[in-house]
């Protein structure tokens, strides 16, 4: 049985208004001849035409093997005594030892056993020890001592009121400087050394380690470090680990990862950590046994992996439909159902997109096949609607369809539902039923759709023609539907009209809507992108001169390559409103941009382009870098000002490639949150909504996004400046987002293969 579950905020949408700079420019010379001189310039300095098989691309960037870490999470379930785990010791074997509410248990061979009694948590008398004495004056007694290190000869002792090194004999409080910073660390909460024989310590004021007998290396939240409330700290040959009373943290070579919510965590509170010989950390909570480990994999071979979890997880109907799934059991991937969402075209198109591309980047049958059921399942959403006892008008598409012989969906979303949603949009579209049934009444198909689905639509087929169809009836196959499409949009006066005859709520592209109509005019832009990239597709698709000469007028004469131009984003700042619509712009730049021939809307198309991605650029994301980098790498611009160059800059690649290594393994919809963190600065209420959509959204001090593997977005239509991110565990996510970075990446040369 499927499940039917409206995701609004995947493709969500928000509304706030913007000022625009003007700039005047008053040119003396005759304007028809500075254009004509203007353009023929531009056409001179820019490539030729990106056709669809063309690639921008350095040297391709071998990645090889790296290490991706994975959480284990270890309860009574896996043989522990008790799920609260107070301490978390290793003995002198170097196996991992936990005592429990209910006792001991030791790891060996994948399991845990109980224990009677364990040499790993010998308990050390302060007052006894030999060189406690000397200590005593300065700690005054023992339960003011949080942790004692050794390393060949020398003790470190983390104590309420200090830090304290000696000899066993001798002591000094430990004031550690850097350059003209000093501090005198209180409450020290851990102290140990590395590996290298340096001395680390962690204390509310931060942390730091003992570079040489006279010099530290002291980090605050200024410097990258996530969380200051310690709880324990444990060394190893990966890194230094960090407890906290919510998250974990790891320092390796200059830098600090943060590891928080359910995905890296059974719970925040972190009571103990040691790590194995192998680099791996083992975290005592109140919920179990945490164990993060390193495993060596590729970009190829996690590829694969997402690949086999949509085949097990996420395929819906026999018509495949590539789809998020309801787990009901949290975390437990065998009771997924998969969801009829709100946008399974806009998802379709994604997967068809990736699936192509993966086809091209490997030539594995296998993806051919699975683009090829990915096209077949999009087609039919735009021919499941004509017929049945409310027939749209042809070529209308439908969101999603489910099966008759499952759960009515018009139960959950009947005139009830569309008169609340209607109270928080004046304009929500009332329509019933939202479900009809096909003629031959084995499909409910969901009405209302948008141009979401359109914009995934018209990305996958683009993708599917160049890089999969090889024979005339394959092409002619994809003709037939995107005509059959872009058909209805022109003649119900460039909108989708539903089985009411009405347009539906979010397709609207006529330019009195889009240059007539206050109420459109956050979708100004975008929506003028979209329907010129439908048009492009529906002209390179075709060969129909119709389409192009439509595509003229609109770009021209309605003013469309100025909409986008003027306006590819409301507001033109980082981490701006919103994210589903860069998702989609970037969409429709990759085909507009890579088919346009004229060199005057090329220079146009490249330029919003330019201005969009350097606000983008911020958030790390490999799918906008790697379209950015096709359309317009090596290309510039000429205007009154001067050339611009257009490229990519500044660290676009290794940001690509470090969020792809970094996308998590687990897709589980698990909670997450980083507004606890003292290494953020909140983004600024110019960003977004009037009404304080910016608070809880921020980013790191240096202005970028937190990394992907410490954020809850995985889909690049997510909003990863959100700080928080509510779940329950019960939603399984597919990887498509990362199939489709990463063989972007690959076919257009900047990954090896």
């Amino acid at each position: 049985m499927n499940t039917y579950i409206n995701h609004y905020s995947i493709i969500g949408r928000e509304r706030r208004r913007a000022a625009m700079p003007i700039t005047r420019v008053l040119l003396k010379q005759n304007y028809a001849a500075w254009e004509l001189l203007f353009f023929a310039l531009a056409a001179f300095c820019l490539s030729a035409r990106a056709g669809a098989d063309d690639s921008h691309s350095p040297l391709p960037v071998k990645v090889g093997e790296f290490e991706q870490q994975v959480h284990t999470a270890y309860t009574e379930a896996d043989g522990l005594p008790s799920n609260d785990v107070h301490a978390i010791a290793q003995d002198g074997d170097g196996a991992i030892v936990v005592r429990t509410a209910s006792g001991l248990a030791k790891f060996a061979d994948g399991g845990w056993t109980k224990e009677e009694d364990s040499s790993a948590f010998s308990n050390t008398d302060w007052q006894t020890a030999n060189w406690f004495p000397g200590l005593a004056q300065f700690v005054g007694n023992e339960s003011a001592i949080r942790e004692a290190a050794q390393h060949e000869g020398e003790y470190a002792v983390a104590a309420e009121n200090g830090l304290f090194i000696g000899d066993g004999e001798h002591w000094t409080m430990a004031l550690p400087h850097q350059g003209a910073i000093r501090w005198a660390p209180t409450d020290v909460r851990a102290a140990g050394y590395d590996g290298q024989g340096r001395l680390w310590f962690a204390c509310p004021q931060g942390v730091g380690f003992r570079e040489s007998a006279n010099a530290w290396r002291l980090f605050t939240g200024a410097d990258g470090l996530p969380f200051n409330d310690f709880t324990c700290m444990a060394t190893g040959p990966k890194g230094v680990w960090f407890g906290t009373t919510n998250g974990a943290i790891r320092y390796v070579d200059g830098d600090f990862e943060f590891r928080q919510g359910r995905r890296w965590l059974l719970d925040n509170y972190v009571r103990g950590v040691v790590v194995d010989a192998d680099g791996g950390a083992w975290f005592a909570t109140s919920a179990g046994v945490s164990r993060i480990e390193f495993r060596p994999t590729t970009l190829a071979d996690k590829a694969t992996y997402f690949a086999e979890q949509i085949d097990k997880y996420h395929r819906r109907t026999r018509l495949g439909y590539v789809n998020p799934a309801t787990l009901s059991t949290p975390g437990d991937k065998s009771t997924s159902v998969p969801e009829a969402t709100d946008n399974d075209g806009h998802f379709g198109g994604l997967y068809l997109g990736a699936a192509s591309l993966g086809y091209a980047a490997t030539k594995r049958e296998k993806l051919r096949e699975d683009a090829v059921r990915a096209f077949e399942a999009l087609a039919f959403l735009s021919k499941v609607t004509e017929g049945g006892t409310h027939p749209a008008p042809k070529g209308f598409i439908a969101r999603a369809v489910a099966p008759t012989g499952e759960p009515n969906p018009n139960e959950l979303e009947d005139a009830e539902y569309n008169q609340r949603r209607q109270k928080n949009d004046a304009l929500w579209k009332l329509i019933e039923p939202r479900w009809p049934i096909d003629e031959t009444g084995e499909w409910y198909w969901k009405c209302d759709s948008s141009s979401d689905e359109l914009d995934g639509y018209y990305f996958g087929f683009g993708i599917y023609y160049d890089r999969v169809c090889k024979t005339e009836g394959e092409k002619d196959a994809v003709r037939e539907v995107v005509r059959r499409i872009t058909d209805h949009i022109i003649e119900h006066d460039y909108s989708l009209v539903d089985h009411d005859g009405k347009p539906t709520r979010w397709a609207h592209f006529s330019p009195d809507d889009l240059n007539r109509n206050s109420h459109w005019w956050v979708e100004r832009g975008l929506n003028s992108s979209s329907i010129l990239t439908y048009l492009t597709v529906a002209h390179h698709i075709t060969g129909d001169q119709k389409y192009r000469d439509i595509f003229m007028t609109l770009a021209t004469d309605e003013g469309y390559a100025m909409n986008l131009m003027t306006q590819p984003k409301v507001v033109l700042a980082p981490g701006a409103f919103g994210q589903a619509d860069d998702n989609m712009a970037f969409m429709n730049y990759y085909h507009l941009v890579r088919y346009e021939s004229d060199p005057k809307l090329l220079n146009m198309f490249q330029n919003a382009m330019y201005y969009h991605w350097r606000v983008e650029k911020y958030e790390r994301n490999p799918f906008f870098n790697f379209v950015y980098a096709a359309c317009n790498f090596g290309k510039s611009r000429i205007d009154q000002w001067g050339e611009t160059d257009l490229s990519p800059y500044g660290p676009w690649l290794e940001d690509s490639i470090d969020t792809l290594k970094r996308y998590p393994l687990d897709l589980v919809d698990w909670p997450v949150s980083n507004a606890h963190r003292i290494d953020m600065a909140p983004l600024g209420d110019h960003t977004r909504d009037p009404g304080g959509g910016h608070l809880g959204a921020g980013h790191r001090n240096d202005g970028y996004v937190y990394r992907i593997d410490e954020n809850h977005s995985i889909y690049w239509g997510d909003d990863p400046w959100a700080l928080t991110h509510k779940a329950d565990g019960t939603r399984l996510r597919e990887g498509v987002s990362y199939l489709l970075a990463y063989y972007l990446g690959v076919v257009h040369g900047y990954i090896a293969g």
